[in-house]
């Protein structure tokens, strides 16, 4: 196909005039001498070579087209389903940490007298509420924070009010604390606690989740 075909378009040249006695001073013809003596022709392989090259690169870009479609269509597995990473809530961490720290609270509240046992039994709620991670306004206490934290669990709201106020009293009041604000104490953190579990027995096994 890439050889030249060989194929000529040949004219035979029309014999010469023959001269006559009146044509002896006329000058020759100026198209003789551009004839030659031998046969003219035009040669004509360059067209089939053209339309050959043609019809190569035809073929190649159909190709070309042809295997980039099939390298788009190729079959491809289902993509794995992704593993979303759930973070536990803030509100979720905090009751869980009370909950296993309650017999160190409530170790807290026995410990020395009514005054000191009611303090430190606050300050662990208030360090455990701390390190939860939770956002605190900067107008906030300590106390006014780990109230808010308490009452966004979802719980009872009293037993929260009736130990911070026991806590406020024995901080901050003069007067001689007796074992009654102990046991109120006790009371309103085990009804905390009463509340707290019924929470977790509300969530799912694994956690309130995003």
């Amino acid at each position: 196909m890439l050889s030249p075909s060989g194929r000529r378009l040949e004219f035979d040249a029309p014999p010469p005039p023959t001269p006559t006695p009146s044509d002896e001073g006329v000058p020759g013809d100026p198209l003789e001498s551009l004839r030659g003596d031998g046969a003219g022709g035009i040669d004509l392989s360059w067209v089939g070579q053209l339309i050959t090259w043609a019809f190569v690169l035809t073929v190649l870009g159909l190709a070309l087209i042809g295997l980039r479609w099939l390298w788009q269509n190729r079959w491809r597995p289902s993509p794995k389903p992704q593993v979303a990473e759930f973070d536990v809530l803030p509100e979720t961490a905090v009751a869980e940490a009370l909950r296993d720290d309650v017999d160190a609270q409530l170790a807290a509240i026995e410990g020395g007298n009514p005054r000191n046992g009611i303090v430190g039994c606050w300050l662990r709620l208030e360090d455990i509420v701390g390190r939860a991670g939770m956002p605190r306004n900067a107008w906030e206490t300590s106390a006014e924070y780990t109230v808010r934290i308490l009452k966004a669990l979802d719980i009872d709201p009293r037993p929260i009010g009736r130990l911070a106020g026991l806590y406020r009293e024995a901080r901050f009041s003069e007067h001689e604390l007796d074992e009654t604000a102990r046991r109120a104490a006790t009371s309103a953190l085990r009804a905390l606690h009463a509340d707290l579990q019924a929470l977790g027995d509300r969530q799912p096994q694994d956690g309130a989740r995003r």
